[in-house]
């Protein structure tokens, strides 16, 4: 599969440059959740496709624009795909719909410049399922601020908190020796939900 992946890939920046628009052209490379536990291991963090452990959510991303930003950085900037739509609208210098709500927020700074933080306090994530899902997902919810996370259970109202910068594979659940931070988080948690209009709710199909 990385193969096919790897193979079209190239033919779509042959293609660009063959029409003269692989200098004008961004070019994003991700994903949108970890690998399968079950055929393959996202070691060493924990879990994967379908769960709310850093092996789920966390992915790789390569962006190019060739003129615009720097070659050959990295950065260890936070970002989620929710944020191409403002960033993307930021880079053709085009305006937001005012009547729209944005989920994301604009990176632009961070791909120009990679020491510039995202303007965010936190990261968020809803997962409500109505049953746990076939590779080990439960239903729940998480939030990240800085090098803390913390993670909900929809269905037991259990709470899981982890220091990432110690503890990147998840492997010590710290919410009950950190209680204040536990409880920051979570409120926090509960203060976004309610202003985007989640619920713990599935969708009735």
């Amino acid at each position: 599969m990385l193969n096919s992946i790897d193979d079209g890939v190239g033919l779509i920046m042959e293609k660009l440059g063959s029409l003269g628009l692989d200098q004008n052209t961004i070019l994003i490379f991700t994903s949108d959740n970890g690998g399968e536990t079950n055929v393959t291991s996202n070691a060493p963090l924990r879990g994967g496709k379908s769960q709310l452990y850093e092996g789920g959510i966390r992915v790789p991303l390569i962006v190019s624009w060739p003129g615009e930003m720097p070659e050959g950085e990295t950065t260890s900037q936070l970002t989620m795909n929710v944020d191409f739509y403002p960033t993307l609208l930021d880079a053709a210098v085009i305006a937001p719909d005012r009547k729209q709500s944005l989920d994301g927020v604009s990176v632009l700074g961070t791909w120009r410049d990679p020491r510039i933080a995202p303007r965010r306090d936190a990261l968020h994530w809803h997962y409500p399922l109505e049953k746990p899902h076939f590779l080990g997902g439960r239903s729940g919810g998480a939030i990240r601020a800085g090098d803390w996370k913390l993670i909900e259970c929809f269905d037991n109202n259990s709470l899981e908190l982890f220091h990432l910068a110690n503890d990147p594979g998840e492997k010590t659940n710290l919410a009950a020796k950190h209680p204040a931070k536990r409880e920051e988080l979570f409120t926090k948690l509960l203060q976004w939900r309610k202003a985007i209009g989640a619920t713990k709710d599935t969708p009735k199909r």
